[in-house]
This record gives C-alpha cells, sequence and structure tokens, in this order.
C-alpha cells in the first residue's frame, strides 16, 4: 500500500482539519474483502465527487486515521486506471490540447464538436496545481452557455431556457447530433422531459409518431402559446393545404376560422383523424342549441343524428360545393345508409331504396332532381317517415288541402279539386277529372292507392300492386297505357278504361248505334 508523504504530519495534528484529497465514491460504498481497492474509484460515471476530512475532534484513534488516510491516497493512486485501463499521462504543464489520444478521446471522436478547435478554457479554468489537473466552470453552469449564445426573449420560452438548463438537451462537448443535442430531434429527445402518453393512444399525428416535434413547435422561444411555429391554423395549413380550402362555390365550416384543435387533437387521439371526440358529440359541442330546436317534441329523429359518426355521414366537415355542407349529392348520400333494409322502431320495414331505384327506371321528380329533402327532413320532425310536411298516412282518407300539403308544394290542387278540366290532368275520361273522382269521396283514396312515391317500372308512377290491409295483401292494379289513355283491372273495381279523346270517348250511358239499313230495291 501506498505511504504517507514524508512531510505528513504525526497524529493527532491541526494541519488535518483542511480537506486531505478528493475522491468519487457510490451511494453505498463497499470495501472489497479480497483486496485492498475499494469498488469506488475516479473513473467510475455512476458515482459522485466527495472531499474527505480529518477532523483530530472526532475522537478516532490514530489506527482508525491511518486506515482512512491509506484508503484515501490509494483512490489517488487509481485515478487513471478503471478495470485495468492503461494509465494516462497527466500534463505536468500548461498544453492548449486537451484532448489526445489519451486524454477525453470519447471528446475528440464525436461527429458534432461543440468547439472544434478543442478550446476548453472557454468554459473551464484549472484550479490548483497543474498536476493535479482539476477545473472548475469559469461561471456557474446557467449562466455559462448565456456567455457566447444570446438567446431572443420572446413572450413564450421554454422551462430549461429559463432556468438556465440548456445541458438538458444540448451536450457542452460534442453529440452524434445536430446542434449538439443529446438526442435525435426527431425520435426521442423532447420525451426526455416530456410524457409520452399519447403515444399509446389509437390515433398518433404523424409528426409525433416518428418524434418530430420540430415540425410545429421551436425549442427555445416563440411569439406563440406552446411554443409554435405559427398561429394553429397557418400551421396545420403547411401540410394540409388542401383542406378547407376557399373557392368559388365552396360552403366552408365556420369552425374552420375558430381553429383546427377545436376539433382535432394535434398530437393524438383515441378516435380516428385524432378528432376529440366522435360525432355528434363533437359537432353538439358547438350546434347543440340547432340540434336541440330541430329535436325538441320530435315525434320522428332521424337515425343518423344520433348514431356515432352519424353526422359526418351526410356532412363534409370542412368544405363542401353543396349548400349544408353536404359531401356529396341526393340520393346517393341517402343510399349510404338506405342500401338495405331497416327496421324502424314500430317494427315496419323500410325498404332497400337503392334496389328499389335501379330497378324502377321512372323516378318521381325530386328523386330524379336529386332532392330527397323536398319531401323529407334530414334531421327530425313531427310527421312519419320525416316526411317535411302533410300527408295522410291511411290508404283512405277524406280529401282536404290541408292534408296534402306536402304534394301541393309542387303539384297543382286543382289537379283533384276542379272535376272538369281539359287541360290540368293527363288521368281524364274526356274533361271528367278521374284524380278528383277517386280523392273527393267519403272513402277517398289517398295518392299512393295508385301511385309509387318514389320510382316505378309504369309511367305517371303508376303502381305494380299496393300493400292492402294489415296484412299487406298486394293488391294488383293491372294498368295499361294506350295512345290518348289507358285502363287498370284493380282488385277494387271491375275493368276500366278511358280516353282524353272526346270524339272517341263512350260515355256509360251511351247506346251503340244501330246498324244502318240496305236501300230497298227499287224493283
Amino acid at each position: 500500500p501506498p505511504r504517507l508523504p514524508a512531510a505528513a504530519p504525526q497524529y493527532p495534528s491541526q494541519a488535518l482539519t483542511t480537506r486531505f484529497l478528493s475522491f468519487k465514491s457510490p451511494a453505498t460504498p463497499k470495501l472489497s474483502t479480497t483486496g485492498t481497492q475499494p469498488n469506488f474509484w475516479p473513473g467510475n460515471p455512476d458515482s459522485e465527487w466527495h472531499t474527505m476530512c480529518i477532523f483530530p475532534e472526532m475522537g478516532l484513534p490514530r489506527h482508525l486515521l491511518l486506515s482512512l488516510a491509506l484508503l484515501g491516497l490509494t483512490c489517488a493512486a487509481a485515478t487513471a486506471q478503471v478495470a485495468g485501463a492503461p494509465k494516462a499521462n497527466l500534463p505536468t504543464a500548461p498544453t492548449t490540447n486537451c484532448t489526445t489520444t489519451e486524454c477525453h478521446t470519447n471528446i475528440a471522436n464525436r461527429t458534432v464538436r461543440h468547439n472544434p478547435k478543442g478550446d476548453c478554457a472557454q468554459c473551464h479554468i484549472q484550479v490548483g496545481a497543474i498536476p493535479d489537473h482539476k477545473f472548475s466552470l469559469i461561471v456557474p453552469q446557467e449562466q455559462l452557455c448565456l456567455k457566447c449564445h444570446q438567446m431572443p426573449t420572446q413572450k413564450h420560452t421554454h422551462a430549461p431556457v429559463v432556468d438556465g438548463k440548456c445541458m438538458e438537451c444540448h451536450d457542452p462537448h460534442g453529440s452524434e447530433h445536430k446542434a449538439v443535442l443529446r438526442a435525435d430531434p426527431n425520435r426521442d429527445l423532447c420525451t426526455k422531459c416530456h410524457n409520452d402518453q399519447f403515444m399509446k393512444k389509437a390515433f398518433v399525428h404523424g409528426p409525433v409518431a416518428v418524434g418530430a416535434c420540430s415540425t410545429c413547435h421551436v425549442a427555445h422561444s416563440s411569439e406563440i402559446p406552446k411554443l409554435l411555429l405559427a398561429d394553429a391554423n397557418t400551421l396545420c395549413k403547411t401540410c394540409h393545404a388542401d383542406t378547407g380550402k376557399p373557392g368559388d362555390g365552396v360552403h366552408v365550416h365556420k369552425a374552420l376560422d375558430e381553429g383546427c384543435v377545436n376539433c382535432h387533437d394535434s398530437h393524438s387521439s383515441d378516435h380516428k383523424f385524432q378528432l376529440r371526440d366522435t360525432a355528434p358529440k363533437l359537432c353538439l359541442s358547438c350546434h347543440k342549441d340547432k340540434f336541440e330546436q330541430m329535436t325538441a317534441g320530435a315525434a320522428v329523429v332521424h337515425g343518423a343524428v344520433t348514431l356515432e359518426g352519424g353526422c359526418t355521414t351526410c356532412h363534409e366537415p370542412h368544405s363542401s360545393k353543396l349548400a349544408g355542407l353536404q359531401r356529396g349529392s341526393q340520393p346517393e348520400t341517402c343510399l349510404k345508409c338506405h342500401n338495405t333494409p331497416i327496421k324502424e322502431e314500430n317494427g315496419k320495414i323500410l325498404p332497400d331504396m337503392s334496389k328499389m331505384f335501379a330497378a324502377n327506371p321512372n323516378k318521381h321528380g325530386p328523386i330524379r332532381d336529386g332532392h330527397c329533402t323536398v319531401c323529407h327532413d334530414p334531421h327530425a320532425g313531427q310527421k312519419f317517415r320525416l316526411l317535411s310536411d302533410e300527408y295522410p298516412a291511411e290508404f283512405y282518407s277524406p280529401f282536404s288541402l290541408d292534408l296534402y300539403k306536402l304534394c301541393f308544394k309542387c303539384h297543382s290542387p286543382e289537379m283533384v279539386t276542379q272535376p272538369k278540366s281539359a287541360s290540368i290532368t293527363q288521368f281524364r275520361n274526356g274533361t271528367q277529372n278521374l284524380h278528383a273522382l277517386h280523392v273527393n269521396q267519403e272513402k277517398g283514396r289517398t295518392c299512393r292507392a295508385c301511385h309509387e312515391v318514389h320510382a316505378s317500372q309504369r309511367p305517371a308512377h303508376i303502381r305494380e300492386s299496393v300493400p292492402f290491409g294489415s296484412s299487406n295483401w298486394l293488391l294488383e292494379i293491372n294498368f295499361k297505357k294506350t295512345e290518348s289513355g289507358g285502363s287498370c283491372a284493380p282488385g277494387c273495381h271491375a275493368a276500366k278504361e278511358y280516353t282524353r279523346d272526346i270524339n272517341a270517348l263512350v260515355l256509360p250511358d251511351a247506346k251503340p248505334p244501330l246498324p244502318a239499313s240496305k236501300p230497298e230495291d227499287p224493283q
């Protein structure tokens, strides 16, 4: 074991009250039981610097004091060796280059060095004698970087910059990453401090998924909250330029002006497209009053309104060239749901409208023109089948103008109120208005008794058959069209025909003409 220096005072001595030596030790040092070297040593990166002081006032026995002194000298002698590594030759005179083949090689070999010229004196100052090889920072660590790097003062500053903890992100000597960052700025640098819980959610924003936080945030300070590079909407459009882009005839959702992040989480979410919630709940955060107005006291509410994601089935959330931010034209949008039979709450089955339209070429005007909402309210209403106005729900119903308000939005009421006409309807026998005849009875026939309200294979939307009675027996109409009229032979009356040609008209009570007599033989 090393011996005490010859000049060492004898115990007890007041000289031992000063610092005896410096060494590194782990949090809980343990002495080896098989050798003379402890398991704490200057090269151990997991240790911390400590100072050993020996005080005679402690009243320790001389042999214990001597053992402590020997232990400290043993540590000092092991300064340059780690697990049998060769000793580094510490300089004995001032030097201009700290990084040599023997000293600080881990700094010299880094791709990006803080000071490529190796001028360590810009940050470090030697303390004590040269052979001691001890250094200190020229100023406290929190002030050190600001001696060279002047940070712009802006409204919002990153906490480590405020606290002078630049070395939380930057390595003061060198790194394998640009700006001597401690980790890849596009991978895992930010998550060293910032909680990465958002990575565990179902839908993660692209830049977040790869750790490219600097795509949206600046590292030091910004005039914009959250250290953003620009205001949220401008920032989003740097990648999503075509989303909600205004143009001629384009309707833009007002929510875009209020901020994309009102609907989307900029980092991650458990909902598709990083939405903060699903529709309709998300939509109701703004449209609650309108929704309550539409559905308050409504007898029928459209299923799409209450289903998860229902709003965006029909509406484009950003912009559209169609009024009401409709996703597409009607009836195509409606057929996204009505392409299969749908069971109503009352047990009735709504038919597959897609199949009906494909099989029936003669479509009702609103269907043909793409306006389902002319007859149906798309959200909620008081009428059965979400009809937008009055229409009899029964097969038979006494006639009144109020009962057919829905039909009279397009059709003239004179078609059923005038018993005689030569022009207002094609369904006439001469000038007798057969529409008026069918409707204006105590047991009046509603429109659906003869007409299919959506589409039909026959002209004038005449039905093939009509469900009749509680058993929905299909009563065939057997309509046949002729050049000047037509005929029908339904189960409700005998076969009848009609013609619009007055000259060819045969009245029901007319007698057939007698056959012409032959001229008498003059003989």
